[in-house]
């Protein structure tokens, strides 16, 4: 290859990599958003009717044309 398509590739990579990135950062906020006003508390928030944290977490992966996305 030649390096200007070697730097086009590397650029494309870089940009979808950032994408990724935004994306998973916008998802995570918005769940965590959704779970705090579903559960009616925050993140670890105690609350009477919330005393304790689930057993256990997995994440969620979501596949996009630009890749993987895992999500906590």
């Amino acid at each position: 290859m030649t390096p200007k398509k070697d730097f086009d590739q590397d650029v494309k990579r870089d940009v979808e990599a950032r994408v990724r990135e935004g994306v998973k950062a916008v998802l995570e906020e918005v769940l965590e958003e959704e779970m705090t006003e579903h559960l009616e508390a925050g993140y670890r928030e105690l609350t009477p009717t919330r005393r304790g944290e689930p057993s256990g977490h997995y994440t969620r992966n979501l596949l996009t044309s630009t890749g993987k996305i895992e999500c906590l």
